[in-house]
């Protein structure tokens, strides 16, 4: 049975070999010829706005006849379709894109470099003495030569990337580049930017420990572009008044976003881009931080491109298997998880069932029952509004436990979750101590899309506990009525996707089988959501490549541990 996302996926194929056939007949027709517009439709699903069609290149989900690719590169050239003005797609050094695309990010690209090649308004005079250049040196060398190199290219370039996993130290970095800045320019306007209000706060906690970044404010892209129906308040008539844009998670941004944010800066701001290329695409077309990661285009930025790879923070298991799963791919993932000795900090449980495991039954409500005892102790003010710490503190409980599943419906998907643990689906009916997420971005609340919460109290008294910030950036606890929210869901359990840009001390993954030609991204970016342990739990039919069936552990339910 279809899911609604491929049956609209069929659909859009087929309107679309319907108009090229209309419009632009093809000179030949062949079957490889539909089997390619579909992989290019399935693609576009995914966030890809391009196939790779040189030799060797991986058969893309969609292609079914023998002969891949040069069968269907021939056919592409004999069609017509690649010829003329009106044609809708471009073959470019064997790559197949989308012209609307493939134009956009072009054009996204020379403004990059364009931007790269001058220098910070608040880089040092080639005619002043190195000796301040000297001592930010010397409070900096216990980084790594690839940080130093940040560093130095904060200095020079107009374009700085910044990429790594989990653990290199990237936010370490940024603060450095920020003090570096600072120094050479200290009247420098900075903002920094994330595409998530928890990623962009989590940014902002970590300037916090020095006084020269900690009142920089940090939100969300959407917030900082002033998003509205239609597009957005900042842009090229009216830019953001701005001298350094530093923007996290940029494996998120894609290519419409990323196209309104360099139209809003201000032809001399700087821009620090900082990502990992290994986590989920996007969900809109084109992944600018991917595609940018690409060796050709990547070296275009010479210096301004630097990779962390040493990682500081000791994540065990959980650094070795996502860094395997990132360079190898998910058959030696797989082996080597059956290698793992028991004191490791992940864990492997494949239940023989179709139903929301036991064991995950079993955590989740010991974790609401602690969420709603400390949700009944909170503290309101005259007000009715909650005492700051308090909410503080509740509100950190969600970053303790969290259970992510590939998909939202379907076994062992997020609703399955929310089924099992919540007797009703309408909000005024859920429970206190019940975490939330505000699903749409409501800048007149402070909200943006993906922020959590708790719900507190019931009945009439029910309200939401969010962290709600101002234009500013600043932030405070607030306990909104829900239906100020307009969309606004349980969150015990959190699709994959949803929970970029979020850590947690303890995650569950729920792993179905899955045919999904992103399992090895979707994979990377839950066990990289980890902090400290991972339970994973998989059909054991996901596991068929790589290791035989049967639990390294079986239903060791000691193992789990206290939520």
């Amino acid at each position: 049975m279809k899911s609604a996302a491929s049956e609209a996926l069929l659909s859009l194929q087929r309107g679309l070999l319907a108009t090229l056939q209309r419009r632009l007949p093809p000179e030949q027709n062949s079957e490889p010829l539909v089997e390619l517009l579909r992989a290019l439709t399935l693609a576009l699903g995914r966030g890809d706005i391009s196939l790779a069609l040189h030799d060797g290149s991986e058969v893309p989900e969609g292609i079914e006849s023998d002969g891949w690719p040069r069968v269907h590169r021939e056919a592409l050239l004999a069609s017509g379709w690649l010829d003329g003005d009106q044609s809708v797609l471009v073959l470019h050094h064997n790559t197949l894109s989308w012209r609307r695309w493939h134009g956009a990010m072009q054009e996204l690209e020379r403004e990059l470099q364009r931007r790269y090649l001058q220098a910070p308004i608040h880089a040092p005079s080639h005619a002043t003495p190195h000796g301040s250049r000297t001592s930010q040196r010397s409070k900096t060398s216990d980084l790594s030569p690839e940080q130093q190199s940040a560093i130095h290219a904060i200095d020079r370039y107009g374009v700085v990337l910044l990429s790594g996993g989990p653990g290199t130290g990237k936010t370490s970095t940024v603060l450095h580049m920020l003090l570096r800045a600072f120094e050479n320019q200290p009247n420098l306007r900075a903002r920094l930017a994330a595409p998530t209000g928890k990623a962009a706060r989590r940014l902002q906690d970590a300037i916090r420990s020095h006084p020269t970044t900690a009142s920089l404010p940090c939100t969300t892209l959407h917030r900082l572009l002033e998003a509205r129906p239609g597009g957005f308040g900042r842009h090229r008539r009216n830019p953001l008044h701005l001298d350094l844009l530093i923007v996290d998670e940029m494996s998120m941004v894609d290519l419409e976003l990323g196209r309104a944010l360099l139209s809003a800066l201000p032809s001399h701001c700087q821009l620090v881009l900082v990502g990992d290329s290994a986590q989920l695409p996007p969900i809109g077309a084109g992944a600018v931080w991917q595609h940018l990661q690409a060796p050709d285009q990547n070296e275009r930025f010479e210096e301004g491109a630097i990779t962390l790879t040493k990682v500081y923070r000791n994540r065990g298991a959980l650094a070795q298997m996502s860094a395997l799963l990132r360079d190898q791919g998910l058959n030696p993932f797989w082996s080597q998880l059956s290698t793992l000795p028991k004191t490791s900090n992940i864990s492997l449980f494949q239940p023989k069932t179709k139903q929301i495991p036991e064991a995950v039954h079993a955590v989740l409500t010991r974790h609401l029952d602690h969420l709603q005892a400390r949700a009944r102790a909170l503290e309101l003010d005259a007000d009715g509004q909650p005492h700051q710490q308090q909410a503080q503190d509740l509100l950190g409980i969600l970053d303790t436990l969290m259970v992510l599943c590939p998909r939202r419906r379907g076994p062992w998907g997020v609703d399955a979750v929310h089924q099992r643990m919540i007797a009703s689906s309408e909000p005024q009916r859920w429970p206190s101590g019940l975490p939330v997420l505000c699903s749409e971005n409501q800048p007149e609340l402070g909200l943006a899309n993906g922020d959590l919460g708790v719900m507190i109290g019931e009945g009439a008294h029910q309200r939401a506990l969010f962290l709600s910030s101002d234009p500013s950036g600043e932030s405070r606890h607030a306990l909104l009525h829900p239906a100020r929210l307009r969309h606004l869901e349980p969150a015990l359990a959190l699709s994959i996707h949803k929970a970029q840009g979020c850590e947690m001390d303890k995650v569950l993954l729920l792993w179905p089988a899955l045919d999904d030609r992103q399992s090895s991204s979707l994979l990377y970016t839950a066990i990289t959501r980890a902090k400290q342990q991972l339970l994973l739990f998989a059909d054991p039919s996901a596991l068929a490549l790589g290791r035989s069936a049967g639990s390294r552990h079986p239903e060791d339910q000691s193992r789990i541990g206290d939520a």
